[in-house]
């Protein structure tokens, strides 16, 4: 495993820190040894809860590695994002309780793995969140749409994180539902534990059904199906090549030329 994710136990609970600047951007060699370890965890009698976090201070993490995902031949571009989805579903499907520690800027690719989370922590000063694959003549995809949607308590919010990539600062973030807490981010990691060893106490069983019940909205077969189309339809095209080439070169995208 790679030393940019660091894994420990607090008695019952696993916790899973990225640490891999700068913001903690997604390869995927990150987002692999992430599946790997909620698959090892959700497997593991004894881990009874899971904690996401991270050892960037303001940072949970700022989405994929655009460099990385711009080195790839054209046709292999969507591989990443897939594996991103994979860390995501992993998540939901996860029997365990999931404490997101998001400690600072949680955008795009990052805030897709806090969208997996049962419970979100965020930290009241850095924190900030954002779901604006738009500006990158991207999409978020339906099933990610649908679970922001199930999450936010105010359909215009959803409608401006996605189709005008509107970030939203901690408290906005709270009073629509998107995270459970606000603290200062010093004390954001330390809740978040708290929070898991709480829920480590929960009845396994139920409460892996009841999760599962609660998430099965967003993991119809044909919603995913829909979801990787629409993408790698995307990314084929000129706007994306035009967003992420902007966003590298961070300047505004010129969408007349794409």
């Amino acid at each position: 495993m790679r030393p940019e994710l660091e894994v420990r136990d607090e008695g019952a609970v696993r916790v899973l820190t990225l640490k891999r600047s700068p913001g903690n951007t997604l390869g995927r060699g990150t987002l692999d040894d992430l599946r790997d370890e909620i698959g090892r965890a959700a497997r593991d009698a004894r881990v009874r809860a899971l904690v996401l976090a991270s050892g960037l201070e303001g940072y949970f993490s700022s989405g994929l590695d655009i460099e990385e995902v711009m080195a790839q031949p054209q046709a292999r571009r969507g591989e990443i994002f897939e594996a991103l989805l994979g860390v995501y579903r992993d998540l939901l499907e996860a029997p365990k309780p999931v404490v997101g520690a998001l400690s600072g800027t949680t955008v795009l690719g990052g805030w897709v793995v806090a969208m997996g989370c049962d419970w979100r922590v965020l930290a009241a000063d850095s924190g900030k969140i954002a779901l604006s694959e738009v500006r990158l003549g991207l999409t978020p995809t339906p099933a990610l749409v649908a679970r922001l949607s199930l999450l936010s308590s105010d359909p215009r919010v959803v409608k401006d994180m996605v189709l005008r990539g509107k970030t939203l600062r901690a408290e906005a973030a709270l009073a629509v539902g998107l995270v459970d807490e606000i603290l200062p981010e010093i004390e954001v990691a330390p809740r978040a534990l708290a929070l898991a060893k709480r829920l480590a106490k929960s009845p396994p069983t139920a409460f892996a059904a009841l999760k599962r019940g609660l998430n099965a909205p967003c993991l119809e077969e044909a919603l995913w199906r829909a979801s990787r189309e629409e993408f790698r339809a995307l990314i084929a095209g000129a706007e994306a090549r035009e967003g992420m080439e902007a966003m590298r070169a961070k300047r505004r995208p010129r969408w007349e030329d794409a």
